[in-house]
């Protein structure tokens, strides 16, 4: 009977009662001690009930810790140093995986529970988390693994300038961690780039030098090298997509571009924390293993010089594809566009008409191995464990063992005022090259890199921008344009190509030389520099031409087959012509950047797929299309580029009388319908009424069927 009424009464009584009491947790800690002190071959047959235990211990004080009730409860876990029984159970043969799940666990949530600093302070002291923090245990097994992350995600979450000092010896806590900066698991990478960050943050000059010289030997040679890993998996992808790849290799592109991605983020955020040291460090390793001879070396020679910088034969996985290096450097500038300590010597390597030497030399030179220690554990894991802090081995890559002043840095700053030699032969024609190149992604990409300087512009000279071609500069005695800027002129050049570049490369191509006419100022009213005026002249001649050739392009369409839906046609591309384009950065940071260049029937199932984005296919209407979307923007670009707009006019005039339109005349505003007529607007003419039509007298009429729509 007592029973039942103790079945009835339990929650009163356990309302009065605490959860644990002093004897419960006495009992517990000297049931774990017994355990622990057992023989081998007894133990392993109750180590269940050593798991059951240790979560009894683990509740036992987080509720005494938070409840306030027994204040002793941890002041007893300290005096029996059940915390080194812990690490004791941890270094036992044969220890089973629960086990270890259960230890990592409890300290885990000790750690996030605790609220005392005093007793903060015990579980840190005596080196018993170091100890813990430097097991090593079977990284391959993912539920270990995740909970050691766990573990060091808690023990970040507690640094600060006074916990830092229990940590200092060897700093278990940074150089354990490092080592899973590449794991395949975005969750622990993700996990172990914050904890980095928490570790930047905390202001403590010992810890800082620390980390320096660990992470200027390994960690930031290990992420370059990453880095670089990454870049060649995604152009491998493109690749197999440009080979006509599957969906999952479209995936594979995918993924791999948003690690590479994540990456460059996380390295942009190092570089943008308050430590100039630590920043400085990681540029120069990422631009030595990676920027440098991957990215930049990637670009072609550039004008190679002669003498000692001659370019080296490449290896089979040095360089990049043009496409991919551009798509890759867009991202660059898009990212860092605020830490110069990166970008400085990339635009000077780039850009610069003589760029240093020693710049030059390491975009040539291949790019340095990668260290032993690299993925030295596991594809996953890297070396050194804490347990080797002191043995890293030197690294061959010419650098000093010890960071120093950041020579790329200092090169690129002295190089972009103006100051110092540069390379003889050496020069900035990788932009211009890849203006002049075949491939439309290279045009796209340029033209997209080019913008982002400009936008970030304010970090550098005039007078650099100008001799890069990228701002007007005066023009030379005796007349002519050399004094705008080149690569402008070069990409108004590049629309002359129309039929081989697709529409969202054309429309980049004309947002780009209009936003560089804006920045130039007015020039067509006597205003501007005659500077500005010669070049911008000559944009317009550029232009000019290439939309007589895109109006001779269009007009072959008005007779033959689709004479009669030719005007059904040219209403479908103007409504998307009157569309928000995507802007230069949009589509630069497109993936179709790097995918095959379908046509538009082979887009089949592919997702994402526009006909912006695709060439033509095997139908001549979409042929026609794509010609009169062209003839359009290049219609566009004449009528910003011309004040009066005369050229269009022209044009349009040419194209609507050879067309028979009711309506000869056209006006010349870009934002108007070139087919609209004023008498379909004026008073006489409304639906439902009745017209009487004379034998001369013609009615055009759009009928949709399944096979599109057709004018009759």
């Amino acid at each position: 009977m007592s029973g039942i009424f103790g079945f009835f009464g339990g929650a009163a009584d356990k309302a009065s009662k605490p959860a644990y009491s002093f004897e419960t947790l006495q009992h517990l800690c000297t049931r774990l001690q017994s355990i622990v002190e057992e023989e081998q071959s007894n133990r392993e047959n109750r180590e269940e009930i050593l798991v059951e235990v240790i979560r009894q211990i683990t509740e036992a004080l987080i509720w005494g810790e938070q409840n306030g009730h027994e204040p002793n409860f941890f002041d007893f876990f300290c005096e029996k140093n059940i915390l080194a029984d812990f690490v004791r159970i941890l270094g036992l043969d044969r220890i089973s995986k629960g086990v270890k799940l259960q230890l990592l666990q409890t300290l885990s949530m000790l750690i996030q529970n605790i609220r005392r600093d005093t007793s903060l302070y015990y579980l840190f002291s005596n080196n018993y988390v170091n100890q813990l923090i430097a097991t090593q245990f079977d990284w391959g097994d993912e539920e270990i693994l995740s909970y050691y992350i766990s573990f060091l995600k808690s023990l970040a979450l507690r640094l600060n300038a006074e916990t830092i000092t229990f940590f200092l010896e060897q700093f278990p806590l940074y150089i354990e961690a490092i080592r899973f900066f590449g794991h395949r698991d975005q969750m622990v990478r993700t996990a172990i780039r914050n904890l980095t960050l928490q570790v930047y943050n905390v202001k403590d000059e010992s810890m800082q030098r620390f980390v320096l010289k660990r992470s200027w030997r390994t960690y930031f040679v290990h992420l370059a090298c990453h880095l670089r890993e990454l870049w060649f998996k995604l152009d491998a992808a493109r690749e197999r997509c440009v080979a006509g790849g599957s969906e999952n290799d479209r995936r594979a592109l995918q993924e791999v571009n948003e690690q590479q991605n994540d990456l460059l983020m996380y390295i942009s955020d190092v570089l943008s924390m308050e430590e100039v040291a630590l920043r400085e460090a990681l540029a120069e390793r990422v631009l030595q293993y990676a920027f440098f001879p991957v990215l930049l070396g990637s670009l072609g020679d550039g004008g190679a010089a002669s003498g000692s910088l001659v370019r080296p034969a490449a290896g089979p996985r040095d360089r990049l594809s043009p496409e991919c290096a551009l798509f890759l450097l867009h991202e660059t500038f898009d990212i860092f566009r605020s830490t110069p300590a990166l970008l400085n010597p990339v635009v000077a390597a780039l850009l610069l008409q003589r760029p240093p030497a020693d710049l030059v030399g390491s975009c040539w030179r291949p790019p340095p191995p990668c260290p032993a220690t690299y993925q030295a554990t596991t594809p996953d894991v890297s070396a050194p464990c804490s347990a080797d802090a002191n043995s890293v081995a030197a690294l061959d890559d010419g650098a000093p063992d010890e960071p120093g002043a950041p020579v790329y840095g200092r090169l690129a700053k002295v190089a972009l005022r103006g100051g110092g030699e540069g390379a003889e032969g050496a020069s900035d024609e990788a932009p211009r090259t890849q203006l002049r190149s075949s491939s439309d992604a290279c045009v796209l990409l340029v033209a997209g890199i080019l913008s982002a300087c400009l936008a970030c512009g304010g970090a550098w000279p005039r007078s650099f921008l100008s001799s890069s071609g990228l701002l007007p500069t005066a023009p030379p005695e005796g007349g002519g344009v050399d004094g705008g800027p080149e690569v402008v002129l070069l990409v108004v050049r590049a629309l002359e190509r129309h039929t081989s570049l697709r529409v969202v490369v054309l429309q980049a191509l004309v947002q780009f030389v209009l936003s560089m006419a804006a920045r130039a100022g007015p020039s067509t009213d006597g205003g501007g520099s005659a500077g500005e005026a010669a070049w911008l002249e000559a944009a317009r001649g550029s232009a000019r031409g290439a939309l007589r050739s895109a109006a001779k392009h269009v007009r072959s369409y008005l007779q033959g087959a689709l004479a009669d839906a030719f005007l059904d046609i040219f209403a479908e591309e103007w409504e998307a012509h009157c569309t928000r384009p995507p802007g230069i950065k949009e589509a630069c940071a497109n993936l179709r950047c790097l995918s095959p260049q379908a046509a538009n029937g082979s887009l089949g199932g592919a997702q994402g797929w526009t006909a912006d984005w695709a060439f033509p296919g095997s139908s001549e209407r979409q042929h026609a299309a794509k010609a009169i979307r062209v003839f359009l923007l290049l219609r566009q670009l004449c009528h910003e580029l011309s004040k009066e707009g005369a050229a269009e006019s022209k044009v349009d005039v040419a194209m609507t009388s050879s067309s028979g339109s009711a309506g000869g005349a056209t006006s010349s505003s870009a934002a108007r319908n070139p087919l609209h007529v004023l008498e379909e607007v004026a008073d006489g003419y409304e639906d439902q009424r009745s017209v009487e039509l004379g034998r001369q007298d013609r009615i055009v009429c759009a009928v949709a069927s399944a096979e599109g729509r057709q004018s009759r």
